[in-house]
């Protein structure tokens, strides 16, 4: 490398594994964030207090450092000034069209299906949306906002009678007062960590994921490698690799979500150019596989090919989030009676007795491997 400083795009938990890595790889960490007291403010080797989204002023000092190359994980808000400075430095990246398809449900839908990609029926809602427009569709149905993730905003609707408020909780959670609905596919949820250079495509694992299903789907647990057959591995792989280039996803991390029907469907809910977030990408990967994850995204924000030389003895990983009394119970249990197995856990909060509508309702996560 021409010098070894790194800018590194965000401060918080989520953040901090990707800095710690880099500095492991012999890089010099720069991390560019609002100040809010944030663990990666201590953990960098040059904090920046910047906010990254006025990009005028975050190229005018990023400019100052010099770079080699430019990270993020695990953030669609900090995908798109990521991008800005690769573009700028002149670092192969994602096209602009396929940021703003990969950020909006609606559009990503419309790839994939003219990329020749199975999916659901589907429509977009607008205010003034007009109901005529799911004649035909068979229920139940989702709702989503297009522009928002973690949850935010999604409800399952049984049928008609249920639609009118289903619209109004999804489009109060849109930024841009718009939504997706689709038909609803059965079947296990799943997720495939996956990474790309120049136009070619490896899923490094697939995820299998537990939510707490109707009408909001929030995660509450994922687990690594998932249980699935050699054959539908590969099926997976193939399928992914279509629907990334649907989308024009040519370098960086790749998140899809999907579900897989008894008949052996493979459904897209929705597919980030970013790492997948809630510690998938940033732990379980790397504990499952063996590969190194956040390597390979640094590498390529270096505009260098990653390498996928395993650098540790694969094992089961999971992610654990804390919903209930009983999931702190576990947590507490394991922490006492089993701790070679706990990796790493957060700050738990107290767990609320309120329904839980998003991820951020969560008290806390804890991450096993055996």
């Amino acid at each position: 490398m021409k010098n070894n400083r790194l800018v590194i795009l965000g401060t918080n938990e989520y953040q901090n594994p990707l800095i710690v890595r880099a500095k492991e790889l012999g890089y010099e960490t720069h991390v560019f964030g609002w100040p809010t007291g944030a663990i990666g403010e201590t953990t960098a080797d040059v904090y920046h207090p910047v906010n990254i989204m006025d990009y005028e002023l975050l190229w005018e000092e990023v400019q100052k450092v010099e770079p080699c190359g430019i990270a993020s994980i695990a953030s669609e808000l900090a995908m798109h000034p990521m991008n800005f400075l690769l573009r700028k430095m002149g670092i192969p990246c994602n096209s602009i069209e396929t940021e703003t398809i990969a950020t909006n449900k609606y559009m990503m839908r419309c790839a994939m299906r003219d990329g020749g990609v199975d999916g659901p029926q589907f429509t977009l809602v607008e205010e003034g949306f007009d109901k005529s427009a799911l004649n035909g569709f068979s229920y139940p149905l989702i709702i989503k906002p297009v522009d928002l993730s973690s949850s935010r905003g999604v409800m399952k609707i049984n049928n008609p009678d249920e639609l009118d408020e289903a619209i109004e909780y999804a489009m109060g959670w849109s930024k841009t007062k718009q939504a997706i609905i689709e038909e609803f596919i059965e079947g296990p949820e799943y997720s495939g960590e996956s990474i790309a250079y120049g136009g070619k495509y490896k899923l490094l694992a697939v995820t299998e994921k537990s939510t707490t299903g109707a009408p909001h789907f929030v995660e509450t647990g994922h687990k690594q490698p998932a249980d699935i057959s050699p054959e539908m591995f590969k099926k997976v792989e193939e399928t992914l690799y279509k629907a990334f280039a649907s989308m024009g996803i040519k370098y960086g991390a790749v998140h899809p979500e999907f579900r897989i029907t008894k008949e052996g469907r493979i459904c897209f809910m929705e597919i980030g150019a970013r790492m997948g977030g809630d510690c998938i990408g940033s732990d379980l990967v790397p504990l499952s596989s063996g590969y190194d994850y956040m390597g390979m995204v640094i590498s390529c924000g270096c505009g260098k090919e990653p390498s996928f030389e395993k650098i540790s003895q694969p094992k089961e990983a999971r992610i654990k989030y804390i919903i209930t009394k009983d999931d702190m119970a576990e947590f507490e249990r394991i922490r006492a009676e089993e701790p070679e197995i706990l990796v790493r856990y957060s700050e738990m909060k107290e767990v609320s007795d309120n329904p839980i509508l998003k991820s951020a309702d969560r008290a806390g996560y804890y991450i096993t491997a055996r």
